[in-house]
């Protein structure tokens, strides 16, 4: 594996995987991370001078589309562009059949016969533009259908010029709280405890509460109590971890801390999953009793004597029971090996895949081809899939790390 050093972040890294290439073969002097720290993706200035060096053509209209497909696939995750979301993508994009040979020098050039198309279409999307603005600010069409027929550029202008409004200044659609409970008034909820109740809320849920909390986490554990049958040690602590998870989210939820929540959400559902602590669970366990003494009778009196807990009909000579173990054994396979499922689901799939290969080879050949046509946009839908792995492997080295 070659190597390449990085005299910015003085570090030796891959120079595959790691550094840009140029359009003559040459890598970057700077990793990829370094030589894009400073890309802001709606600005040409920060990143033209890169693609000069790389020599490669600048193309607005090409990198407005990835930028804007990035820009929208970010703001639903949460998340801003970096100097890496756009540039490697556009770099693929030059290097496909419509832009092969063609470098910084035909800049101009390719600019002009893509300007010349713009004009034509400027008046129309402007006026467009301000169309739907019109109709999102009176009502007629709602947020989703403005953010989706919007162009993205408009969009980033809004987002930049909205104010940032401080938390103090956001009115509280409660009123001013003066309703509400205050701090003294809350702090006196636990007040009428004894100090053996103290002690044995100390024990059994930690020190790292107040009493009003022991309040909260006793009543949540005493409901959960009632609404399950719950017998052994290991359940009753795994309910104990899931009231506290609780009083966490919720304090999480009303601080705002949706980060916070999400994580601790996740948990909680976990830890209800693992001990079957859901309201479907439970009444999938009720459903297994008569729940009147009416259903009981009536069903005494239709059979009558003692209702049978199970019932035998299959023959018991060795044959039969043979085939009973067989039917047991693969229904337990199928069932429990999950292996084998994942196995049949990656089948099916490879069928679909299969399927739809034969019939783009069919379109391919009656189109006049020998193979299947790449078009640019599976080009670019490949380097999203690319890039997406790679965030994803990134979080999972993070998550590592930190776990650590």
């Amino acid at each position: 594996m070659a190597t390449k050093y990085c005299p910015k972040c003085n570090k030796t890294m891959d120079a595959d995987t790691k550094f840009y290439q140029k359009r003559n073969g040459e890598k970057t002097d700077l990793c990829k991370e370094c030589l894009t720290m400073h890309i802001d993706n709606f600005n040409p200035d920060t990143y033209v001078w890169i693609l000069k060096d790389l020599d490669f053509p600048y193309v607005p209209e090409e990198w407005d589309v990835i930028r804007n497909r990035a820009f929208e696939t970010a703001r639903q995750k949460g998340k801003e562009l970096n100097g890496m979301s756009v540039f490697g993508k556009y770099l693929a994009k030059m290097r496909i059949k419509q832009f092969l040979g063609k470098g910084w020098a035909d800049s101009e050039k390719i600019q002009e016969e893509y300007e010349t198309r713009r004009k034509q279409n400027a008046a129309a999307k402007e006026q467009h533009e301000a169309i739907l603005k019109g109709q999102f600010e009176n009502g007629e069409i709602t947020e989703a259908q403005y953010r989706t027929l919007m162009s993205v550029e408009e969009q980033a202008k809004e987002y930049a010029a909205a104010p940032v409004v401080a938390p103090e200044e956001v009115e509280n659609p409660y009123g001013d709280g003066s309703s509400f409970m205050d701090d003294a008034a809350i702090k006196s909820l636990g007040a009428d405890l004894t100090e053996e109740d103290k002690t044995y809320l100390l024990m059994k849920w930690g020190k790292y509460y107040h009493p009003w909390e022991w309040v909260e986490l006793e009543k949540k554990y005493n409901e959960m109590m009632q609404s399950f049958d719950i017998q052994d040690a290991d359940t009753m602590n795994t309910l104990i971890l899931i009231c506290k998870t609780d009083l966490k989210m919720n304090q999480a939820l009303d601080t705002a801390d949706i980060e916070g929540y999400q994580k601790l959400s996740k948990v909680s559902n976990d830890l209800r999953k693992s001990a079957k602590f859901t309201a479907a669970q439970n009444k999938e366990q009720n459903a297994d009793f008569v729940d009147s003494i009416g259903e009981l009778v009536a069903y005494c009196e239709k059979n009558g004597g003692i209702i049978p807990k199970y019932e035998i009909t299959t023959p018991q000579d060795i044959i039969d029971t043979v085939i009973q173990d067989l039917k047991n054994y693969t229904k337990d396979l199928i069932y429990e090996d999950k292996s084998l499922a994942k196995q049949i689901e990656d089948y099916l799939k490879k069928v679909e895949i299969a399927k739809q290969m034969k019939i783009d080879l069919k379109e391919a050949k009656e189109a006049g081809l020998d193979a299947v046509e790449i078009k640019d946009e599976d080009l670019v839908d490949y380097e999203d899939s690319l890039q997406e792995q790679r965030e994803q492997d990134a979080e999972m080295l993070n998550e590592s790390l930190g776990d650590e």
